[in-house]
Protein backbone atom coordinates (compact mmCIF):
# COMPACT_ATOMS: atom_id res chain seq x y z
CA UNK A 1 0.00 0.00 0.00
CA UNK A 2 2.87 2.24 -0.44
CA UNK A 3 1.96 3.57 -3.78
CA UNK A 4 0.39 6.63 -3.43
CA UNK A 5 -1.76 7.09 -6.55
CA UNK A 6 -2.82 3.29 -6.67
CA UNK A 7 -3.98 3.50 -3.17
CA UNK A 8 -6.25 6.89 -4.06
CA UNK A 9 -7.20 5.13 -7.09
CA UNK A 10 -8.16 1.90 -5.47
CA UNK A 11 -10.46 4.45 -2.76
CA UNK A 12 -11.92 6.29 -5.36
CA UNK A 13 -13.72 2.91 -7.00
CA UNK A 14 -14.12 1.84 -2.88
CA UNK A 15 -16.56 4.94 -2.58
CA UNK A 16 -18.03 4.42 -6.05
CA UNK A 17 -18.79 0.40 -5.38
CA UNK A 18 -20.32 2.21 -2.27
CA UNK A 19 -22.30 5.10 -4.00
CA UNK A 20 -23.92 1.56 -6.81
CA UNK A 21 -25.15 0.03 -3.34
CA UNK A 22 -26.49 3.18 -2.18
CA UNK A 23 -28.61 3.88 -5.22
CA UNK A 24 -30.00 0.45 -5.15
CA UNK A 25 -31.14 1.72 -1.67
CA UNK A 26 -32.34 4.66 -2.92
CA UNK A 27 -34.14 2.83 -5.61
CA UNK A 28 -35.59 0.98 -2.86
CA UNK A 29 -36.54 3.72 -0.53
CA UNK A 30 -38.07 5.28 -3.54
CA UNK A 31 -40.08 2.63 -4.58
CA UNK A 32 -41.29 1.90 -1.09
CA UNK A 33 -43.67 5.20 -1.19
CA UNK A 34 -44.46 4.76 -5.09
CA UNK A 35 -45.60 1.34 -5.73
CA UNK A 36 -44.67 -1.17 -2.90
CA UNK A 37 -48.17 -3.38 -2.10
CA UNK A 38 -48.48 -4.53 1.58
CA UNK A 39 -47.87 -7.94 1.25
CA UNK A 40 -44.38 -7.27 -1.23
CA UNK A 41 -43.24 -6.13 2.40
CA UNK A 42 -41.09 -8.84 3.69
CA UNK A 43 -39.57 -9.80 0.35
CA UNK A 44 -38.32 -6.47 0.11
CA UNK A 45 -36.79 -6.15 3.31
CA UNK A 46 -34.91 -9.61 2.61
CA UNK A 47 -33.85 -7.93 -0.63
CA UNK A 48 -32.65 -4.57 0.86
CA UNK A 49 -30.82 -6.70 4.38
CA UNK A 50 -28.84 -8.78 1.17
CA UNK A 51 -27.55 -5.55 -0.52
CA UNK A 52 -26.57 -4.15 2.97
CA UNK A 53 -24.89 -6.80 3.42
CA UNK A 54 -22.65 -6.72 0.48
CA UNK A 55 -22.10 -3.12 0.59
CA UNK A 56 -20.65 -3.82 4.32
CA UNK A 57 -18.65 -6.64 2.89
CA UNK A 58 -16.75 -4.03 0.73
CA UNK A 59 -16.17 -0.98 2.96
CA UNK A 60 -15.26 -3.06 5.97
CA UNK A 61 -12.66 -5.56 3.89
CA UNK A 62 -9.24 -6.10 4.79
CA UNK A 63 -8.30 -3.99 1.70
CA UNK A 64 -10.55 -0.92 2.78
CA UNK A 65 -8.66 -1.44 6.39
CA UNK A 66 -5.42 -1.36 4.88
CA UNK A 67 -6.39 2.04 3.01
CA UNK A 68 -7.92 3.36 5.84
CA UNK A 69 -4.94 2.85 8.16
CA UNK A 70 -2.19 3.69 5.25
CA UNK A 71 -4.49 7.25 4.69
CA UNK A 72 -4.76 7.94 8.88
CA UNK A 73 -1.10 8.01 8.90
CA UNK A 74 -0.96 11.36 6.63
CA UNK A 75 -1.22 14.95 7.22
CA UNK A 76 -2.85 16.75 5.12
CA UNK A 77 0.22 18.26 3.19
CA UNK A 78 1.52 15.04 2.18
CA UNK A 79 -1.67 14.63 0.06
CA UNK A 80 -1.34 15.96 -3.41
CA UNK A 81 -4.52 17.70 -4.01
CA UNK A 82 -8.10 18.43 -1.71
CA UNK A 83 -9.68 16.03 -3.73
CA UNK A 84 -7.50 13.02 -2.69
CA UNK A 85 -7.97 14.62 0.91
CA UNK A 86 -11.66 14.35 1.05
CA UNK A 87 -11.37 10.46 -0.75
CA UNK A 88 -8.94 9.73 2.30
CA UNK A 89 -11.32 11.31 4.75
CA UNK A 90 -14.93 9.78 3.40
CA UNK A 91 -12.88 6.25 3.20
CA UNK A 92 -11.82 6.19 6.88
CA UNK A 93 -15.43 7.82 8.31
CA UNK A 94 -17.11 5.34 6.48
CA UNK A 95 -14.89 2.36 7.15
CA UNK A 96 -14.94 3.66 10.63
CA UNK A 97 -18.61 3.35 10.84
CA UNK A 98 -18.88 -0.07 9.03
CA UNK A 99 -16.88 -1.84 11.30
CA UNK A 100 -17.97 -0.01 14.53
CA UNK A 101 -21.92 -0.74 13.74
CA UNK A 102 -22.26 -4.64 14.03
CA UNK A 103 -23.74 -5.65 10.15
CA UNK A 104 -26.86 -7.56 11.73
CA UNK A 105 -28.20 -4.09 13.44
CA UNK A 106 -27.63 -2.33 10.32
CA UNK A 107 -29.58 -4.85 8.22
CA UNK A 108 -32.29 -4.83 11.65
CA UNK A 109 -32.08 -1.21 11.47
CA UNK A 110 -33.16 -1.37 7.81
CA UNK A 111 -35.81 -3.81 8.33
CA UNK A 112 -37.35 -2.42 11.19
CA UNK A 113 -37.18 1.37 9.82
CA UNK A 114 -39.07 -0.08 6.64
CA UNK A 115 -41.58 -1.79 8.62
CA UNK A 116 -42.07 1.17 10.78
CA UNK A 117 -42.92 3.35 8.17
CA UNK A 118 -46.25 1.59 7.33
CA UNK A 119 -47.36 1.37 10.71
CA UNK A 120 -46.81 5.53 10.95
CA UNK A 121 -48.69 5.51 7.86
CA UNK A 122 -51.27 3.79 8.93
CA UNK A 123 -51.09 5.77 12.36
CA UNK A 124 -51.62 8.86 10.78
CA UNK A 125 -54.70 8.12 9.03
CA UNK A 126 -56.39 6.48 12.30
CA UNK A 127 -54.55 9.44 14.36
CA UNK A 128 -53.69 6.52 16.43
CA UNK A 129 -50.58 7.47 18.56
CA UNK A 130 -50.77 3.96 20.37
CA UNK A 131 -50.53 2.15 17.17
CA UNK A 132 -47.47 4.13 16.97
CA UNK A 133 -45.81 3.28 20.39
CA UNK A 134 -44.08 0.30 20.33
CA UNK A 135 -42.08 1.17 17.14
CA UNK A 136 -41.51 4.43 18.01
CA UNK A 137 -39.87 3.06 21.67
CA UNK A 138 -38.11 0.14 19.49
CA UNK A 139 -36.31 2.99 17.27
CA UNK A 140 -35.11 5.30 19.64
CA UNK A 141 -33.41 1.80 21.35
CA UNK A 142 -31.77 0.71 17.96
CA UNK A 143 -30.48 4.38 17.81
CA UNK A 144 -28.69 4.48 20.92
CA UNK A 145 -27.50 1.08 20.27
CA UNK A 146 -26.05 2.63 16.94
CA UNK A 147 -24.57 5.52 18.76
CA UNK A 148 -22.82 3.10 21.39
CA UNK A 149 -21.37 1.33 18.73
CA UNK A 150 -19.89 4.76 17.31
CA UNK A 151 -18.43 6.06 20.38
CA UNK A 152 -19.73 4.86 24.02
CA UNK A 153 -17.56 7.01 25.89
CA UNK A 154 -19.99 9.94 24.46
CA UNK A 155 -24.26 10.40 25.41
CA UNK A 156 -25.87 8.53 22.50
CA UNK A 157 -27.44 11.92 21.13
CA UNK A 158 -24.36 13.91 20.75
CA UNK A 159 -22.90 11.21 18.58
CA UNK A 160 -26.30 11.29 16.54
CA UNK A 161 -26.29 14.96 16.04
CA UNK A 162 -22.75 14.93 14.85
CA UNK A 163 -23.67 12.12 12.56
CA UNK A 164 -25.73 13.85 10.62
CA UNK A 165 -23.96 17.40 10.85
CA UNK A 166 -20.35 16.71 11.22
CA UNK A 167 -18.19 19.25 13.44
CA UNK A 168 -21.43 20.44 15.57
CA UNK A 169 -21.73 19.47 18.85
CA UNK A 170 -25.18 19.51 20.84
CA UNK A 171 -23.49 21.89 23.38
CA UNK A 172 -22.92 24.31 20.05
CA UNK A 173 -26.62 23.46 18.74
CA UNK A 174 -28.28 24.30 21.83
CA UNK A 175 -25.94 27.57 21.93
CA UNK A 176 -27.11 28.60 18.25
CA UNK A 177 -31.06 27.76 18.95
CA UNK A 178 -30.87 29.86 21.66
CA UNK A 179 -30.23 32.98 19.95
CA UNK A 180 -32.44 32.07 17.58
CA UNK A 181 -35.30 31.61 19.65
CA UNK A 182 -35.21 34.75 21.59
CA UNK A 183 -34.41 36.42 18.54
CA UNK A 184 -38.03 34.56 16.68
CA UNK A 185 -40.03 35.28 19.89
CA UNK A 186 -38.66 38.73 20.14
CA UNK A 187 -40.32 39.37 16.23
CA UNK A 188 -43.20 37.41 16.72
CA UNK A 189 -43.91 39.72 19.53
CA UNK A 190 -43.74 42.68 17.68
CA UNK A 191 -45.60 41.72 14.81
CA UNK A 192 -48.18 39.25 15.89
CA UNK A 193 -51.20 42.05 16.32
CA UNK A 194 -50.11 43.54 12.36
CA UNK A 195 -50.26 40.20 11.16
CA UNK A 196 -53.49 39.51 12.37
CA UNK A 197 -54.96 41.68 9.78
CA UNK A 198 -53.53 40.04 6.92
CA UNK A 199 -55.85 38.55 4.90
CA UNK A 200 -54.55 35.77 3.59
CA UNK A 201 -57.75 33.95 3.05
CA UNK A 202 -57.14 34.79 -0.70
CA UNK A 203 -55.19 31.80 -1.08
CA UNK A 204 -58.20 29.42 -0.17
CA UNK A 205 -59.52 28.09 -3.32
CA UNK A 206 -59.47 25.16 -5.08
CA UNK A 207 -57.11 23.82 -7.86
CA UNK A 208 -56.71 20.50 -9.23
CA UNK A 209 -53.73 18.28 -8.41
CA UNK A 210 -52.38 18.82 -12.22
CA UNK A 211 -52.80 22.30 -12.10
CA UNK A 212 -50.27 22.38 -8.95
CA UNK A 213 -47.64 19.89 -10.66
CA UNK A 214 -47.53 21.74 -13.65
CA UNK A 215 -47.38 25.25 -12.34
CA UNK A 216 -45.02 24.08 -9.52
CA UNK A 217 -42.52 22.17 -12.21
CA UNK A 218 -42.54 24.89 -14.28
CA UNK A 219 -41.80 27.51 -11.57
CA UNK A 220 -38.52 25.46 -10.31
CA UNK A 221 -37.34 24.72 -14.27
CA UNK A 222 -37.56 28.33 -14.56
CA UNK A 223 -35.64 29.55 -12.18
CA UNK A 224 -32.97 26.85 -11.03
CA UNK A 225 -33.88 23.25 -11.85
CA UNK A 226 -33.23 21.02 -14.71
CA UNK A 227 -36.04 18.27 -15.44
CA UNK A 228 -33.94 16.06 -17.59
CA UNK A 229 -32.56 15.12 -14.12
CA UNK A 230 -35.07 14.13 -12.08
CA UNK A 231 -38.93 12.69 -11.95
CA UNK A 232 -42.03 14.24 -9.83
CA UNK A 233 -44.39 11.95 -8.43
CA UNK A 234 -46.91 12.27 -5.32
CA UNK A 235 -46.18 11.42 -1.79
CA UNK A 236 -48.00 12.72 2.18
CA UNK A 237 -44.50 13.51 2.66
CA UNK A 238 -42.64 15.61 0.76
CA UNK A 239 -38.75 14.04 0.08
CA UNK A 240 -36.08 14.06 -2.49
CA UNK A 241 -34.26 11.06 -3.22
CA UNK A 242 -31.13 11.05 -4.90
CA UNK A 243 -30.12 7.33 -6.92
CA UNK A 244 -27.06 8.86 -8.79
CA UNK A 245 -25.42 11.79 -9.51
CA UNK A 246 -27.93 13.24 -12.63
CA UNK A 247 -30.98 11.03 -11.30
CA UNK A 248 -32.99 12.45 -8.54
CA UNK A 249 -36.57 11.39 -7.51
CA UNK A 250 -38.90 14.53 -6.05
CA UNK A 251 -41.82 13.40 -4.46
CA UNK A 252 -44.32 16.52 -2.92
CA UNK A 253 -48.02 16.61 -2.86
CA UNK A 254 -50.36 18.38 -4.88
CA UNK A 255 -53.51 19.15 -3.22
CA UNK A 256 -52.84 22.90 -2.65
CA UNK A 257 -51.52 24.99 -4.70
CA UNK A 258 -49.07 27.56 -2.86
CA UNK A 259 -48.05 24.90 -0.05
CA UNK A 260 -47.59 22.59 -3.23
CA UNK A 261 -45.45 24.96 -4.91
CA UNK A 262 -43.25 25.92 -1.72
CA UNK A 263 -43.03 21.95 -1.36
CA UNK A 264 -41.42 22.24 -5.19
CA UNK A 265 -39.32 24.67 -4.39
CA UNK A 266 -37.70 23.12 -1.06
CA UNK A 267 -37.41 19.40 -2.48
CA UNK A 268 -35.75 20.66 -6.14
CA UNK A 269 -33.51 23.01 -3.61
CA UNK A 270 -32.60 19.57 -2.55
CA UNK A 271 -32.46 17.92 -5.91
CA UNK A 272 -29.97 20.74 -7.68
CA UNK A 273 -27.87 20.19 -4.98
CA UNK A 274 -27.38 16.53 -5.08
CA UNK A 275 -27.22 16.40 -8.81
CA UNK A 276 -24.69 20.06 -9.46
CA UNK A 277 -21.77 17.97 -8.20
CA UNK A 278 -18.58 18.04 -10.60
CA UNK A 279 -16.87 16.01 -12.69
CA UNK A 280 -14.20 15.47 -10.20
CA UNK A 281 -16.18 14.93 -6.99
CA UNK A 282 -18.64 12.69 -9.28
CA UNK A 283 -15.53 10.38 -9.79
CA UNK A 284 -14.29 10.57 -6.61
CA UNK A 285 -17.72 8.43 -5.59
CA UNK A 286 -18.65 11.76 -3.23
CA UNK A 287 -21.18 13.70 -4.83
CA UNK A 288 -24.84 14.85 -3.65
CA UNK A 289 -23.92 17.10 -0.93
CA UNK A 290 -22.94 17.78 2.62
CA UNK A 291 -26.01 15.75 4.45
CA UNK A 292 -28.05 17.35 7.26
CA UNK A 293 -28.05 20.86 7.71
CA UNK A 294 -25.88 22.08 4.84
CA UNK A 295 -28.18 20.06 2.45
CA UNK A 296 -31.49 21.79 4.13
CA UNK A 297 -29.73 25.03 3.95
CA UNK A 298 -30.09 24.83 0.18
CA UNK A 299 -33.47 23.14 0.19
CA UNK A 300 -34.73 26.03 2.48
CA UNK A 301 -32.76 28.85 0.56
CA UNK A 302 -34.58 27.91 -2.67
CA UNK A 303 -37.91 28.02 -0.71
CA UNK A 304 -37.57 30.21 1.55
CA UNK A 305 -34.82 33.42 1.17
CA UNK A 306 -35.70 33.00 -2.72
CA UNK A 307 -39.09 31.76 -2.99
CA UNK A 308 -40.85 34.22 -0.58
CA UNK A 309 -39.39 36.57 -1.27
CA UNK A 310 -41.16 39.98 -3.39
CA UNK A 311 -38.79 39.89 -6.29
CA UNK A 312 -39.38 36.75 -6.57
CA UNK A 313 -43.23 37.42 -7.20
CA UNK A 314 -42.67 40.15 -9.34
CA UNK A 315 -41.31 37.81 -11.82
CA UNK A 316 -43.60 34.90 -11.51
CA UNK A 317 -46.95 36.36 -10.01
CA UNK A 318 -48.69 37.89 -13.32
CA UNK A 319 -47.59 33.68 -14.90
CA UNK A 320 -49.49 32.40 -11.93
CA UNK A 321 -52.16 35.21 -11.95
CA UNK A 322 -52.61 33.68 -16.12
CA UNK A 323 -52.96 30.23 -14.66
CA UNK A 324 -55.84 30.39 -11.61
CA UNK A 325 -58.46 32.67 -12.24
CA UNK A 326 -58.96 33.38 -8.60
CA UNK A 327 -55.82 35.58 -8.36
CA UNK A 328 -56.40 37.64 -10.92
CA UNK A 329 -58.00 40.60 -8.75
CA UNK A 330 -55.29 40.06 -6.39
CA UNK A 331 -52.49 42.67 -6.49
CA UNK A 332 -49.07 41.48 -6.05
CA UNK A 333 -48.54 43.52 -3.00
CA UNK A 334 -51.47 41.71 -0.94
CA UNK A 335 -50.37 38.33 -2.58
CA UNK A 336 -47.03 38.76 -0.47
CA UNK A 337 -48.25 39.77 2.24
CA UNK A 338 -50.51 36.78 2.33
CA UNK A 339 -47.95 34.14 1.46
CA UNK A 340 -45.67 35.14 3.91
CA UNK A 341 -48.20 36.27 6.73
CA UNK A 342 -47.19 34.97 10.25
CA UNK A 343 -49.37 33.19 12.59
CA UNK A 344 -48.33 30.21 14.52
CA UNK A 345 -49.44 26.96 13.19
CA UNK A 346 -49.82 23.23 14.60
CA UNK A 347 -47.83 21.59 11.31
CA UNK A 348 -44.39 22.06 10.79
CA UNK A 349 -44.81 21.89 6.56
CA UNK A 350 -47.37 24.86 7.16
CA UNK A 351 -45.34 26.85 9.52
CA UNK A 352 -44.54 30.54 8.23
CA UNK A 353 -41.09 31.33 7.87
CA UNK A 354 -40.73 32.80 11.21
CA UNK A 355 -41.96 30.45 13.49
CA UNK A 356 -40.90 27.71 11.21
CA UNK A 357 -37.98 27.26 13.38
CA UNK A 358 -39.56 26.98 16.41
CA UNK A 359 -40.80 23.72 15.20
CA UNK A 360 -37.70 21.17 14.66
CA UNK A 361 -36.29 23.23 18.11
CA UNK A 362 -39.24 21.50 19.79
CA UNK A 363 -38.21 18.09 18.14
CA UNK A 364 -34.78 18.71 18.64
CA UNK A 365 -35.18 19.33 22.88
CA UNK A 366 -37.65 16.01 23.25
CA UNK A 367 -34.87 14.11 21.24
CA UNK A 368 -32.47 15.56 23.72
CA UNK A 369 -34.30 14.84 26.85
CA UNK A 370 -35.26 11.54 26.32
CA UNK A 371 -31.53 10.68 25.51
CA UNK A 372 -30.41 12.37 28.87
CA UNK A 373 -32.91 9.66 30.88
CA UNK A 374 -35.48 13.11 30.82
CA UNK A 375 -38.47 11.75 28.60
CA UNK A 376 -39.54 7.87 27.69
CA UNK A 377 -41.12 7.81 23.82
CA UNK A 378 -44.12 6.88 25.98
CA UNK A 379 -44.85 10.56 26.91
CA UNK A 380 -44.18 12.04 23.47
CA UNK A 381 -47.69 12.53 23.07
CA UNK A 382 -48.26 14.97 26.03
CA UNK A 383 -44.65 16.41 26.39
CA UNK A 384 -45.23 17.50 22.11
CA UNK A 385 -48.81 18.93 22.83
CA UNK A 386 -47.11 21.21 26.06
CA UNK A 387 -44.53 22.46 24.19
CA UNK A 388 -46.77 23.74 21.43
CA UNK A 389 -49.04 24.98 23.92
CA UNK A 390 -45.62 26.84 25.60
CA UNK A 391 -44.03 28.10 22.52
CA UNK A 392 -47.10 28.34 20.04
CA UNK A 393 -49.63 29.40 22.37
CA UNK A 394 -51.30 25.76 20.52
CA UNK A 395 -52.06 22.53 21.60
CA UNK A 396 -53.24 19.43 18.89
CA UNK A 397 -56.38 18.09 19.20
CA UNK A 398 -55.17 15.08 18.38
CA UNK A 399 -52.18 12.37 17.79
CA UNK A 400 -52.64 13.76 13.27
CA UNK A 401 -51.86 16.81 14.08
CA UNK A 402 -49.35 16.52 16.64
CA UNK A 403 -46.76 13.88 17.40
CA UNK A 404 -47.30 11.31 14.65
CA UNK A 405 -47.17 14.00 11.83
CA UNK A 406 -43.72 13.93 10.76
CA UNK A 407 -42.26 10.02 9.01
CA UNK A 408 -38.77 10.77 10.16
CA UNK A 409 -38.66 8.98 13.46
CA UNK A 410 -40.18 6.47 11.89
CA UNK A 411 -37.41 6.72 8.68
CA UNK A 412 -34.78 6.52 11.75
CA UNK A 413 -34.06 9.98 11.34
CA UNK A 414 -33.12 10.71 15.41
CA UNK A 415 -31.12 13.27 16.23
CA UNK A 416 -31.77 15.13 12.41
CA UNK A 417 -34.63 17.65 13.60
CA UNK A 418 -32.20 20.20 14.23
CA UNK A 419 -30.93 19.92 10.82
CA UNK A 420 -33.88 22.35 9.18
CA UNK A 421 -33.40 25.33 11.39
CA UNK A 422 -29.87 24.97 11.18
CA UNK A 423 -30.46 25.20 7.05
CA UNK A 424 -32.22 28.69 7.66
CA UNK A 425 -29.36 29.66 9.76
CA UNK A 426 -26.64 28.56 7.31
CA UNK A 427 -28.60 30.14 4.58
CA UNK A 428 -28.86 33.61 6.24
CA UNK A 429 -24.98 33.43 6.45
CA UNK A 430 -24.78 32.62 2.06
CA UNK A 431 -27.13 35.14 1.91
CA UNK A 432 -25.16 37.79 3.51
CA UNK A 433 -22.02 36.49 1.33
CA UNK A 434 -23.77 36.28 -1.43
CA UNK A 435 -25.28 39.74 -1.72
CA UNK A 436 -21.70 41.34 -0.65
CA UNK A 437 -20.70 39.38 -4.24
CA UNK A 438 -23.78 40.18 -5.95
CA UNK A 439 -25.43 42.97 -4.15
CA UNK A 440 -28.19 43.61 -7.22
CA UNK A 441 -29.46 39.62 -6.37
CA UNK A 442 -32.71 40.94 -5.82
CA UNK A 443 -33.32 43.36 -8.70
CA UNK A 444 -31.87 40.79 -11.32
CA UNK A 445 -34.45 37.72 -9.86
CA UNK A 446 -37.14 40.60 -10.28
CA UNK A 447 -36.15 40.84 -13.81
CA UNK A 448 -36.31 36.92 -14.42
CA UNK A 449 -32.32 36.66 -14.21
CA UNK A 450 -31.34 33.63 -11.87
CA UNK A 451 -28.31 33.01 -13.22
CA UNK A 452 -26.17 35.38 -10.98
CA UNK A 453 -27.96 33.18 -8.50
CA UNK A 454 -27.47 30.16 -9.96
CA UNK A 455 -23.71 30.86 -10.76
CA UNK A 456 -22.67 31.76 -7.23
CA UNK A 457 -24.36 28.64 -5.69
CA UNK A 458 -22.34 26.14 -8.00
CA UNK A 459 -19.38 28.30 -7.77
CA UNK A 460 -19.50 28.11 -3.84
CA UNK A 461 -21.64 25.39 -2.49
CA UNK A 462 -23.23 22.79 -5.02
CA UNK A 463 -20.11 21.67 -7.22
CA UNK A 464 -18.06 20.15 -4.46
CA UNK A 465 -20.18 17.23 -2.76
CA UNK A 466 -18.69 15.87 0.06
CA UNK A 467 -15.62 17.25 -0.63
CA UNK A 468 -15.47 19.53 2.06
CA UNK A 469 -16.42 18.62 6.04
CA UNK A 470 -19.85 21.32 6.72
CA UNK A 471 -17.41 23.90 9.02
CA UNK A 472 -14.27 23.66 6.34
CA UNK A 473 -16.79 24.84 3.67
CA UNK A 474 -18.90 26.89 5.47
CA UNK A 475 -15.21 29.26 6.51
CA UNK A 476 -14.10 28.84 2.53
CA UNK A 477 -17.27 30.39 1.50
CA UNK A 478 -18.09 32.66 4.03
CA UNK A 479 -14.64 33.52 6.13
CA UNK A 480 -16.62 32.50 9.52
CA UNK A 481 -18.28 30.13 11.57
CA UNK A 482 -21.35 28.94 11.68
CA UNK A 483 -23.39 32.15 13.34
CA UNK A 484 -27.11 33.30 13.92
CA UNK A 485 -26.99 36.57 13.84
CA UNK A 486 -27.15 36.69 10.13
CA UNK A 487 -30.53 34.85 9.33
CA UNK A 488 -31.52 36.72 13.02
CA UNK A 489 -30.43 40.08 10.72
CA UNK A 490 -32.66 39.04 7.39
CA UNK A 491 -35.98 38.33 9.35
CA UNK A 492 -35.47 41.55 10.86
CA UNK A 493 -34.66 43.28 7.52
CA UNK A 494 -38.23 40.72 6.30
CA UNK A 495 -40.43 41.42 9.11
CA UNK A 496 -39.97 44.73 10.80
CA UNK A 497 -38.88 46.61 7.66
CA UNK A 498 -42.22 47.69 5.85
CA UNK A 499 -41.69 47.78 1.97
Amino acid sequence: MKDYGQSIKKAKDILKIQRYYGSIMALMEWDLWQGLPAEGRSYRQEVSGYFIKQGLNVIASDETRRLAEYFKEFGDKKFENEYDIAVARNLIKSFDRAVKIPVELQVEMNDFTSEAQMVWREALNKSDFNLYKPYLKKLFELKVKVAQSIDKTKNPFGVLVEDVDEGLSVDKVDKLFSELKTGVIEILGKIKDEHEHIDNSILNFNVDKQTVKRIGSKIVEKAFFDANKASYSEVIHPVCIGVGPSDIRITTNYDELMPGIFSFLHECGHGVYEYSSNEKVVDCGIWGGISGAMHESQSRFYENIIGKSYEFWQFFYPMLQSEVDELKNIDLDAFYKAINKVKPTLKRLDADELTYNLHPIIRFEMEKDYFRGNLKTDDFYEVWNAKYKEYLGMEPKNAREGVLQDVHWASGYIGYFQSYTLGNVYGGQFLNKMLQDVPDLYKQIAAGNFEPLNRWNYENIHQYGNLYAPNDLMIKVTGEEIQSKYFLEYLKNKFLKSR
